[in-house]
C-alpha cells in the first residue's frame, strides 16, 4: 500500500508531502490520552467539591453549638445595652443635660455594648479567635482614620462640648468672626445661625468651640452703631441734637438705655459722630430699624441744612489752606 500524498499548489511550483501511516497512529493515540486525561480531572474535581462541601456541612454541624451559643451571648449585650440606655435616659431626665446630647450619649452606650457582645460571641464561637490581635490591628486603623478625618472628629467633639457646656442656647444672638445671627439649632457636627438679612449661615463647631465668641442671650437688646461725619464748620452740638431726636422717634429704637450720640474722632474726614442705639430683638429686625433709623438722621440733618459725609468720603482743609493753595494757584496762572 501507498503512503498517503498531500499536494500543495504554489506559485511555479508543486511540492508532495510523504505521510507515513505510522505517524496518523501515533497522533489519534495522543488524542485519545487527552480526552481520558480530561474526564479524569473532571471526575477529580467533582470529588473534591463535594468533599469541600461534606467537611463544611459537617463543621457546621460541629460547631453548632458554639454558633447557639455565640448568638445568646450577643442578644444578652443587646438587651443589656437597652437597659443601660434606659436607665441613662432616666437618670438624667431631670438634670440640666441637653436632651440632644443625652440622645447621643445613649446611643453610644448601645454601640458599645453591642460593639463588645460582637467581639465575645466570635470568642464564643471561633476558640482561635485572637481578640487582641484584632483591638490592636483596629488601633493602628483607628489611627490613620483619625489623620484622614481629623476635622470631622474635630467638629464632633467641639458639637458634644457645647452640647455639655452650654455656653449659649436657641435664640441667643452670637458674633463669630464676620459672621452674626440667631442660634436656630445646635448639632453634634455644626451650628445654624439666622442672619440679619435672613440668610441661614452653618458654622462648624470646631470654629464656633475654637473662636472667640460674642454671645447675647435671647430676647436681650442688642445695640446698632452708625457713624457719620461733619464738617469742622458744621454745627456740630445742633446735628447731635437732631440725631437723638430722630432716634427716639424712630419706630424700633428702644429709650432704655437711650440712644447715644457722641463725638468719637477728630480726622482729615471731619469731625466723626458715632451714634449707638438699642432695639429688642424679639420685636424687631436689626436691619429694617437700622434702615429707618439712618433715614430719619439723614431727613433731619439735611431739613436743617447741615451737611454730613460718611466717614472716608472727603478731606477737610482749613481755610488758611484754603487761601494758601488758592494763592499758589494764581502765582502758577501768572507765570
Amino acid at each position: 500500500m501507498s503512503n498517503p500524498l498531500t499536494i500543495d499548489f504554489q506559485p511555479n511550483a508543486v511540492v508532495v508531502y510523504h505521510i507515513d501511516y505510522m505517524d496518523f497512529a501515533i497522533i489519534a493515540m495522543q488524542n485519545a490520552n487527552t480526552g481520558t486525561r480530561i474526564v479524569d480531572n473532571a471526575e477529580q474535581i467533582k470529588n473534591v467539591a463535594w468533599q469541600s462541601i461534606n467537611n463544611l456541612i459537617t463543621s457546621i454541624i460541629a460547631q453548632f453549638p458554639y454558633i447557639i451559643a455565640g448568638i445568646i451571648v450577643l442578644i444578652l449585650f443587646w438587651i443589656l445595652s437597652k437597659l443601660v440606655k434606659k436607665a441613662f435616659i432616666a437618670a438624667t431626665r431631670r438634670t440640666k443635660l441637653d436632651k440632644r446630647l443625652r440622645i447621643l450619649i445613649s446611643r453610644m452606650i448601645v454601640v458599645a455594648f453591642v460593639t463588645i457582645g460582637v467581639f465575645t460571641a466570635l470568642t464564643v464561637i471561633i476558640p482561635s479567635f485572637d481578640f487582641a490581635t484584632l483591638i490592636g490591628g483596629i488601633g493602628f486603623t483607628s489611627l490613620a482614620v483619625g489623620f484622614a478625618a481629623k476635622d470631622i472628629l474635630n467638629n464632633f467633639v467641639s458639637g458634644v462640648l457645647i452640647l455639655w457646656q452650654r455656653p449659649f442656647h436657641i435664640g441667643d444672638q452670637i458674633f463669630v468672626g464676620n459672621n452674626s445671627g440667631k442660634v436656630e439649632y445646635i448639632g453634634v457636627r455644626a451650628t445654624s445661625l439666622r442672619k440679619d438679612d435672613g440668610e441661614l449661615i452653618l458654622i462648624p463647631n470646631g470654629d464656633m468651640y475654637s473662636s472667640p465668641l460674642t454671645i447675647r442671650g435671647a430676647g436681650a437688646k442688642r445695640r446698632m452703631n452708625l457713624k457719620y461725619s461733619l464738617g469742622y464748620e458744621g454745627r456740630v452740638e445742633e446735628a447731635k441734637a437732631l440725631t437723638f431726636d430722630a432716634l427716639s422717634q424712630t419706630e424700633g429704637v428702644v429709650l432704655d438705655p437711650k440712644p447715644r450720640v457722641l463725638v468719637s474722632n477728630l480726622t482729615s474726614d471731619g469731625v466723626i459722630v458715632t451714634v449707638n442705639f438699642w432695639i429688642n430683638t424679639n420685636e424687631s429686625k436689626p436691619l429694617e430699624v437700622f434702615d429707618r433709623a439712618a433715614i430719619g438722621i439723614v431727613r433731619a440733618l439735611g431739613e436743617a441744612e447741615i451737611e454730613m459725609f460718611p466717614p472716608g468720603s472727603m478731606i477737610v482743609q482749613r481755610p488758611d489752606e484754603e487761601i494758601a493753595q488758592e494763592e499758589g494757584m494764581k502765582k502758577d496762572s501768572d507765570t
